[in-house]
């Protein structure tokens, strides 16, 4: 019998955790759950209420299993799983569901799936897609609920280790378990950069791809695979050579990655000596700390607080803020660490927004983050984490960030709600730092083109890009049919961070770049060239960021900008990146 069967063949898919896999397929079997679909008599109608009831509690139940088991290990999978709990007690589901046995004398697989349908609906409207796509939540939470009507397995998923999962798509839970169970690599036909299999695989540093239509209908249990997760490629059934030829990038991949991690102790310092990069870490939570430490981050410059509003049914109080700054400003012994301002809203909701029942044809634009803060609804929250973060400063060097500033007129209202907290804590006498440092992040158009009056009455800047972006350029990177406009490297994007870092320069404030563009190692030449010298990412990123600016001379990074701000096009822009990234002897990676 010939070795290989099957003939090699190749899938090309979105690229969402980088790392080569070698292993055997592991199929997940989306089965279709048929949910029964019949009338029943009014007799019944109490019966198959109780029914859902039970289905609805028993799935709070197990989701508390697996949350419990993330709690210690990874914040973001926890905050995942908690909204998908949120979403059980969700009127729109849950009540509307026991509304349909009520009225229409239906099942209650039939009433639920009504129920998921009228949200479907809705999310088919909404224009956003990175929202659209957060539709799969409510379809994973349906899942399990019917399996606790139909009394099937909601048990997790468990492969062989060094295995490929092969799935139409990964429930939250299921993914967040699985580098437990230390598979290979994951694939799925569904997904973007933003569904939760990226994010999570991402986190594990789990080799991914998504976004592969129809893997699941190519692949055969126990076929061998190839992911390569940089580049998105999947190889089926590959020969001996190619699997030889893998089996040595992945190695070189892991020497490499030992080798950035040797930089550690080290600055991020140019080659000439004449620029000196800070490079710090994005974090949810305290826990990740200690890898944002382990990979050389020198402070951190993006805290997203949110996060505490979305773990439980309880908001959390003044204690809980101090605690959880404290905790992180003592951790980092002296290095700064940057705490923005809660930004909930549009995706990232908690308790009690969904109790306010907020009606909004496009949540992305509306009520959240900082004109959450500001309005009723939030100003009580607003004043209860600045009172927690203030009293935490005492402890370190600690920065207070506001979100989504589009201007001087909500930067001046949410310093006067910040001055008016100070003099409530002098009056009280409890003590914090008179002199911490207040900033603000530049996500909006509206920003960036008055960041000369900004920043005469803001300490520091912070880019993020992601929105930056995708503001700018009126595109969702997650949107295939126009994702190749989300361009890093569009002239007017280039353009908006450059005015940026020149009013920074002039006011005498820093400025840092957050987003995902601060982690690229091929937009770092630009970004430096830009007048950009504090860069903020996921921890993960900043070995091989490094590396790049410790490779470039400072002179080479401006030509670099001299010339690129003369061109067109973003490909204009990329190619001129790619040759000088080629003159440093260095491989240019997509900054798409």
């Amino acid at each position: 019998m010939p070795e290989n069967p099957r003939p090699e063949t190749r899938k090309h898919g979105v690229a969402v955790s980088a790392g080569i896999a070698v292993g055997r397929a592991y199929l997940v079997g989306r089965d279709s759950l048929k949910a029964p679909r019949h009338h029943i008599d009014s007799d019944d109608v109490d019966t198959e209420v109780a029914r859902l009831k039970k289905a609805l509690a028993a799935a709070d139940k197990q989701l508390e299993k697996v949350k419990d088991k993330l709690a210690s290990e990874h914040e973001s999978d926890y905050h995942i799983i908690s909204a998908h709990q949120l979403m059980l007690h969700d009127e729109h589901l849950a009540d509307a569901a026991l509304g349909y046995i009520r009225t229409e004398n239906i099942c209650a697989e039939w009433a639920l799936r009504k129920a998921v349908d009228d949200i479907a609906g809705v999310f088919n409207t909404i224009e956003d897609d990175y929202l659209r796509e957060r539709m799969s939540d409510v379809e994973f939470v349906y899942e399990r609920v019917l399996r606790n009507l139909l009394g099937r397995d909601t048990g997790p998923l468990s492969p062989p280790p060094d295995a490929v999962v092969v799935a139409y798509d990964l429930s939250p839970a299921d993914t967040s378990t699985l580098h437990k169970a230390a598979v290979a690599g994951l694939i799925t036909d569904a997904g973007g950069r933003t569904s939760h299999t990226a994010i999570i695989a991402r986190a594990h540093e789990i080799p991914a791809v998504v976004g592969l239509e129809n893997i699941t209908e190519t692949v055969e249990t126990d076929d061998l695979l190839i992911v390569d997760g940089g580049a998105g490629v999947v190889i089926i059934n590959p020969t001996a050579a190619t699997v030889a030829r893998y089996r040595e990038e992945q190695w070189r991949q892991v020497a490499a990655g030992a080798q950035l991690l040797t930089l550690r102790d080290l600055p991020a310092e140019t080659k000439c000596g004449q620029a000196r990069v800070q490079l710090f870490a994005n974090i949810d939570s305290p826990e990740e700390l200690d890898d944002a430490i382990e990979y050389g981050a020198e402070g951190i410059g993006l805290v997203r607080t949110e996060y505490l509003y979305m773990t439980s049914d309880a908001l959390p109080d003044e204690e809980t803020h101090v605690h959880n700054a404290t905790s992180m400003v003592q951790r980092m012994a002296g290095r700064p660490a940057t705490l923005r301002t809660f930004d909930l809203g549009a995706d990232k909701l908690a308790r009690f927004l969904e109790d306010a029942k907020l009606e909004e044809a496009n949540p992305a634009l509306g009520l959240r983050s900082i004109r959450l803060c500001l309005a009723d609804l939030g100003m009580p929250l607003f004043r209860t984490q600045l009172r927690g973060l203030l009293r935490a400063s005492v402890h370190g060097p600690l920065r207070i960030m506001f979100p989504m500033i589009s201007g001087v007129a909500e930067l001046r209202a949410a310093k006067a709600v910040l001055e008016d907290v100070r003099a409530e804590l002098r009056r009280e006498g409890v003590p914090f730092d008179e002199h911490i440092k207040v900033g603000i992040m530049i996500e909006m158009p509206s920003a960036a083109l008055t960041a000369d009056v900004l920043a005469k009455e803001a300490d520091f800047f912070s880019i993020g890009t992601n929105d930056l972006i995708q503001y700018t350029m009126a595109v969702d990177r997650v949107n295939e049919l126009v994702s190749y406009l989300y361009e890093p490297l569009h002239p007017a994007l280039l353009r908006l961070i450059g005015g940026v870092a020149e009013a920074a320069r002039h006011a005498g404030i820093s400025v840092t770049v957050c987003g995902e563009m601060a982690g690229d190692p091929t937009v770092v030449p630009v970004l430096l060239g830009l007048g950009i010298q504090e860069l903020s990412m996921s921890a993960v990123a900043i070995p091989e960021v490094k590396s790049v600016v410790r490779a470039m001379t400072l002179a080479g990074a401006r030509g670099l900008v001299d010339d690129v701000l003369t061109l067109p096009t973003a490909d204009d822009v990329r190619a001129a990146v790619h040759a000088y990234m080629d003159t440093l002897g260095l491989a240019a990676k997509s900054s798409g």
